[in-house]
């Protein structure tokens, strides 16, 4: 949901387009994709608040360009791979090692104070763990 590079996708078109209720875009002007707001965007992601943890919303079909995180075409990240398989090994450590605990509001609220420059990031996230081997009553 939170792009690293938010700002690299740009791309030159070569030819002129048109898009409707904007107008035609000359060849050789610089498009930017405005990443944050495609991840987030209700007409995309709804009816559910696209801000609002929904798992379910990814049993839907969507446009193959409706979540671009690492780019897309010739010119994606040439990491994207090895970042997603180093995510789902860290993910599976990490859940083999600790229980999620809930902290009730303060866990479940959602992101605030979002940093925006280079990479998109919220200024605090709050997770409680519990370590597995460790036994309460």
């Amino acid at each position: 949901m939170f792009p690293i590079a938010p700002i690299a996708i740009t791309r030159q078109n070569s030819e002129d387009f048109h898009i409707k209720d904007i107008g035609t875009i000359p060849a050789g002007t610089s498009v930017t994709v405005d990443i944050y707001k495609l991840h987030f965007d209700p007409d995309l992601w709804g009816p559910v608040d696209p801000h609002v943890f929904h798992p379910e919303r990814f049993a839907t079909k969507r446009h193959p360009m409706a979540w671009i995180p690492f780019g897309a075409g010739p010119r994606n990240c040439v990491c994207m791979r090895f970042a997603l398989t180093e995510l789902k090994l860290i993910l599976v450590r990490l859940l083999k090692t600790y229980s999620i605990i809930n902290c009730g509001e303060q866990t479940q609220k959602p992101f605030e104070n979002l940093s925006e420059y280079l990479v998109i990031k919220p200024d605090q996230v709050i997770i409680r763990l519990q370590r597995r081997d460790e036994h309460h009553e």
